[in-house]
């Protein structure tokens, strides 16, 4: 599967989204006030990491509020690696062992895609340079580790993300074994069944949410698997502004996959006047949701919107146990 760049067709639907809103000032909503800095939360966040473990912090109000507000940036490797589960996972000399294995068919496929899981970041732009021999390094031990998954183009955002915020090189290999096993199961294996799942759950979410957008896109075949494909499968990584990206993080590593759900929800609750009102078959609505002009996202309006998302746990599993039923269903 392929993840297309396209900043030229980006610049273009952001143009036309912005020129529409200008038309349209009452539909974009009021962007909220902004919430307090991270690094203002930086003593608290010392104070609990050096006395709860990641079962605890999840059950604290008053942490998720904190989350919410977004992590300091000088703790949120050593956040990340804590709630992700990792610690749980992590074999002495084991990244080591998997590093010194022999060469394998799919390298091939992870050599050509390094350089382009993020092409405009300085820490990835020399061939020689140690942010592209980590990702290497770490995306063909990750292959050895899980030879079910292998490799799968997506899995290179995330890691890049980890390496991006600060985690030593062998701790982002744990937290993406800890994320892909927790968090995503089955996103990457060849049949991609737990996207395709989780892409079902959110259709029917939205159904039952906005059911004229849902009947609109419907209509024209534009399939929610065609565009949230990419949203899941990086993370939003590819999808958001980068502080976006990273706040959607801040949430997803301690809450879960229901914040996939949440957040996916809040974007076509933002896209939702735009879509009706302006984009009328395939081709305008899933150039829009492939291409989401970065102001319908900031970062406090997105968390917001998705914080206003109400999806009960009970109910998410209802509906993937549902999807995943028909998914093993014979076509008659």
């Amino acid at each position: 599967m392929e993840f297309a760049d396209g900043s030229e067709r980006e610049s273009e639907y952001t143009q036309q989204y912005e020129a529409w809103r200008k038309r349209h000032p009452s539909a974009g909503g009021r962007v909220p006030a902004r919430a307090p800095h991270a690094d203002h939360h930086e003593s608290k966040w010392d104070t609990l990491l050096r006395s709860f473990d990641a079962h605890t912090l999840r059950g604290s109000r008053k942490v998720k509020q904190l989350v919410q507000d977004g992590l300091p940036p000088r703790l949120r490797a050593q956040i990340y690696y804590t709630l992700s589960g990792a610690q749980k996972i992590v074999k002495a000399e084991e990244y080591s062992r998997l590093l010194a294995l022999g060469d394998i068919p799919i390298y091939d496929v992870i050599e050509r895609d390094v350089s382009r899981c993020y092409p405009d970041h300085v820490m990835f732009a020399d061939a020689e340079g140690q942010g592209q021999r980590q990702l290497r390094r770490i995306l063909r031990a990750y292959a050895h580790y899980n030879p079910k998954v292998g490799y799968c183009q997506g899995m290179g955002r995330l890691v890049g993300l980890f390496l991006i915020v600060g985690l030593p090189e062998e701790n982002a290999f744990w937290v993406l074994a800890a994320t892909i096993q927790n968090y995503i199961p089955r996103y990457y294996e060849s049949d991609l069944a737990g996207l395709r799942v989780h892409t079902a759950v959110f259709e029917s979410l939205l159904r039952e949410r906005s059911p004229r957008l849902h009947a609109h896109l419907e209509e024209q075949g534009c399939d929610a698997l065609m565009y949230a494909t990419p949203w899941f499968m990086t993370v939003f990584t590819l999808s958001l502004p980068w502080e976006t990206a990273l706040r959607v993080w801040d949430w997803f590593i301690f809450r879960g996959t229901k914040v996939l759900f949440r957040v996916a929800l809040a974007i076509t609750d933002l896209s939702s006047a735009y879509l009706l009102g302006a984009c009328p078959t395939i081709t305008e609505q899933l150039g829009f949701l492939l291409h989401i002009p970065p102001s319908l996202v900031d970062t406090d309006a997105l968390i917001a919107a998705a914080i206003r998302v109400k999806v009960s746990e009970r109910h998410i599993e209802r509906l993937t146990h549902a999807a995943a039923l028909a998914a093993s269903t014979p076509k008659s």
